[in-house]
């Protein structure tokens, strides 16, 4: 019996051993010994950019280099954040002559490009909106109208953070949206799907979400994952299980990417890369059945995006 619990102890160590190396070599060497594929993914990506915009402070020469970088990186979502919402649904600030100035600079002078108007709404904390209040939805759907008939938005990205799964307040805000203004593109950022719906959504729910929105951007970050291969593998997961969950629909996929440089726990900086994230990307589509629901790409965000990462999705995501 002595023997045999040394048997098993030395057993023990070697595995655990073997698995503290196989991690060690994976955070070290994975990109030594894994490629970036040339190939190209699409040129329908998108990039979400700061209030700054909408805030009115960056002066002309920044507006130009935005408009130059839209036009250079072929960028056909622009999704400019106008900030957050108070609890009855109504947005903080409302700034028409700012909003203005970013629609019209967009659709002059980056024409292939779409202005979407980036609308914060907290589920949780002093400034959440219930969404269960159908007096909630309808200011929310209002100030939809607004950015989009007023100031000249394309269309609205709800980024209602976090909703949890099977949330019913999101999927009557959707369709209510969509009800009130049919011939806007509607997105929806959404949290990543996780297997066993760990604290993302399942597939059931974004099959939901699909049928109600023209475009779903997933925010693949924030994993709380600490090893390349875990990160490459759940981005790939993102588009195989969220394209097949759009299939029937009119809806197309867009993968959120990070180029931040925060860290946090959630956010491992040499891991949640953007290259990472690109390889999940290409893997995912290698093995997706319904890669006619993938649109692109989506960069988080304008600001934490250097010449080094704009090279990489230069090589990788236009044509």
């Amino acid at each position: 019996m002595a023997k045999q619990k040394r048997v098993i102890s030395i057993i023990l160590c070697v595995l655990f051993f073997a698995f503290i190396a196989r991690c060690a070599f994976d955070y070290f060497f994975f990109d030594q010994v894994e490629p970036l594929y040339p190939d190209k993914l699409t040129s329908r990506n998108g990039l979400w950019l700061r209030y700054y915009f909408y805030f009115g402070k960056h002066n002309d020469q920044e507006f130009d280099k935005m408009i130059e970088r839209l036009k250079t990186h072929q960028i056909k979502y622009a999704y400019f954040h106008v900030l957050n919402t108070k609890t009855n649904g109504q947005l903080h600030y409302r700034f028409e002559d700012r909003a203005k100035r970013i629609t019209k600079l967009v659709h002059s002078q980056s024409p292939d490009s779409k202005a979407i108007a980036w609308v914060y709404v907290a589920s949780f904390g002093k400034e959440a909106n219930d969404l269960s209040k159908k007096e909630v939805r309808a200011n929310l759907v209002e100030q939809a109208r607004w950015l989009t008939e007023k100031c000249g938005f394309d269309g609205v990205q709800w980024d209602y953070e976090f909703a949890t799964n099977g949330n019913r307040g999101l999927i009557d805000l959707l369709k209510e949206t969509k009800q009130a203004l049919p011939n806007t593109l509607l997105s929806t950022a959404t949290p990543m799907w996780y297997p066993g719906t760990l604290w993302g959504w399942n597939e059931q729910y974004f099959a939901e979400v699909a049928k109600h929105s023209d475009q779903i951007a997933v925010m693949g970050y924030d994993s709380w994952l600490y090893l390349p291969s875990l990160y490459v593998r759940l981005i790939s997961q993102q588009v195989i299980q969220v394209c097949q969950a759009a299939e029937g629909t009119n809806c197309k996929v867009i993968i959120g990417l990070p180029t931040y440089e925060d860290v946090t726990l959630a956010h491992h900086k040499p891991v949640e890369t953007l290259r990472h994230g690109l390889m999940g990307v290409q893997e995912g589509l290698s093995n997706c059945k319904a890669r006619d629901r993938f649109e692109g790409i989506a960069l988080f965000a304008d600001y934490t995006t250097d010449e080094q990462e704009w090279k990489l999705f230069d090589k990788t995501c236009t044509h």
